[in-house]
C-alpha cells in the first residue's frame, strides 16, 4: 500500500485532467472538467484533484461538489468519483482523508459514488452505504459490433419496431451545432422531457433546468463534453426526445421524453439506434443507456424498452471485466448490464454525522 497525495488542480490543468478521466474505463461525463463547470453555474463549488502515489505517478482523480447543509455544514459529493485505476482501494484512501480535512475542516463527510466496484471490498467504522444517488445499474452496449450484430443482439420486437418507425417515415434529427435559442424543436425537446417525468410519476427537473443545460453546454460544445439533442418527428410533430452527451469513446443517453399520441409509429425506437448508428460514425466505441434501474434501484417500466437493444447479452461485464486479452486486442463484445458499488460516505465528523442521519429520518417522517 503505497502512500497517496492529493492535489488540487486548476484552469490550467483542465486538458490533462480531463484527459485521465476519459481515457480510464471507470471514467464518466460527471467527472469531466465541463461538468463540473455546468454545476459551479448553478451556484455549487466544486473542487478537482488528482491522486498521486509516492512515486508521483498519477492513480487516480476526483472531483468533488459542495453540497450545503444547515448550520454552515456541507458534505462533499464526488458523482462516478473518484475515477480511479482498479488498483486503488479503500485503504488508500485512508490517506487522502487528511489532505481533505484540512482543505475542508467543515465537511461532516465525502460521498463517494466511484464506478470501481472493487474499491469498496473491504469496508470499517467510518464508511456506510448510502441510498445511490446515480443509477446503480447501467446497459452498456458495445457499438464497435457491426451494425448486423448490433441488430442481432436485440430482442426481435425491437428490431421490428426500428423497420416500422421507418416505413412510418419518421425522421430523426440531432442539432450537431447547438447555439443560443436552440433551432427546431430544441425547446419543444426539452418541454416533452418535463411532460413525460410529470405523466409517468418520476423525479425529473424543471423546464428552466434542461432549457439552462442546453443553453451552458451549447457554449462549451467545443471542449471535450460534447452535448447532443436528438428528436424523432412524425408528420412534423415531435414524439420523441433525448439529451446525450458525448465524453471519452461513450455516449451516454442522459435525459428522455416521448409523447403520448402516434405511439403505434414507434418513434423512440428509431430514435435510440439513429443514435447508435451516429456515435460509431463518431469513431465512439460504447453507448451507456443510463440505468437499468432508478436511483432506489427499483425497475420502472422503461427498462424493459432499454434491454430490448442488448436482448441476447446476459453478461453483467464491459471495459473492467474484459480479460486481458480482449483489452490487449479490443476483441469480444462487451455489451451487457453493469452493476456499480452504489454510494458510500466516508465520514470525517462522526458526530455532525449522527446529527446528519438523524434529521434526515425525522424529515422523513414528517413528510
Amino acid at each position: 500500500m503505497a502512500f497517496m497525495h492529493l492535489i488540487e488542480l486548476a484552469d490550467k490543468d483542465k486538458q490533462e485532467y480531463n484527459r485521465f478521466v476519459a481515457n480510464l474505463p471507470t471514467g464518466s461525463f460527471l467527472q469531466s472538467w465541463d461538468w463540473g463547470q455546468w454545476q459551479a453555474s448553478l451556484g455549487r463549488a466544486v473542487f478537482r484533484f488528482k491522486i498521486q502515489d509516492s512515486n508521483g505517478v498519477t492513480v487516480g482523480a476526483m472531483q468533488l461538489i459542495k453540497m450545503p447543509l444547515p448550520l454552515g455544514k456541507f458534505y462533499l459529493y464526488a458523482p462516478y468519483g473518484p475515477v480511479t485505476d482498479l488498483g486503488l482501494k479503500i485503504e488508500d484512501l485512508r490517506f487522502l482523508e487528511q489532505g481533505i480535512k484540512e482543505k475542508f475542516p467543515e465537511a461532516i463527510f465525502i460521498r463517494i459514488e466511484s464506478k470501481n466496484s472493487e474499491i469498496f471490498k473491504s469496508l470499517n467504522h467510518s464508511i456506510f452505504k448510502s441510498p445511490n444517488i446515480q443509477p446503480g445499474k447501467t446497459l452498456i452496449i458495445d457499438i464497435s459490433q457491426t451494425e448486423e450484430e448490433l441488430l442481432k443482439q436485440m430482442h426481435p420486437k425491437t428490431r421490428y419496431n426500428i423497420r416500422l418507425a421507418e416505413k412510418h417515415g419518421v425522421e430523426i434529427k440531432d442539432e450537431f451545432d447547438i447555439t443560443i435559442g436552440h433551432g427546431l424543436f430544441a425547446q419543444e425537446a426539452a418541454t416533452l422531457i418535463v411532460e413525460t417525468a410529470t405523466r409517468q410519476g418520476y423525479k425529473g427537473y424543471s423546464n428552466n433546468y434542461y432549457q439552462q443545460l442546453i443553453d451552458f453546454l451549447a457554449v462549451q460544445n467545443r471542449g471535450d463534453l460534447y452535448l447532443r439533442i436528438y428528436k424523432a418527428i412524425y408528420q412534423n410533430k415531435l414524439l420523441s426526445s433525448a439529451i446525450m452527451f458525448d465524453y471519452g469513446d461513450t455516449r451516454t443517453f442522459l435525459f428522455g421524453g416521448s409523447a403520448e399520441e402516434n405511439k403505434n409509429v414507434m418513434a423512440p425506437y428509431l430514435m435510440h439506434w439513429q443514435a447508435i448508428k451516429d456515435a460509431k460514425l463518431a469513431g465512439l466505441k460504447y453507448y451507456d443507456f443510463w440505468g437499468t434501474e432508478t436511483s432506489s434501484g427499483k425497475s420502472a417500466g422503461f427498462v424493459r424498452f432499454k434491454l430490448g437493444f442488448a436482448h441476447s447479452t446476459h453478461s453483467t461485464s464491459f471495459r473492467v471485466a474484459l480479460s486481458p486479452v480482449e483489452q490487449a486486442t479490443g476483441s469480444g463484445s462487451s455489451s451487457g448490464i453493469k452493476e456499480y458499488a452504489g454510494a458510500y460516505d466516508l465520514v470525517l465528523n462522526p458526530l455532525w454525522y449522527k446529527i446528519y442521519l438523524l434529521s434526515r429520518k425525522i424529515s422523513q417522517l414528517t413528510k
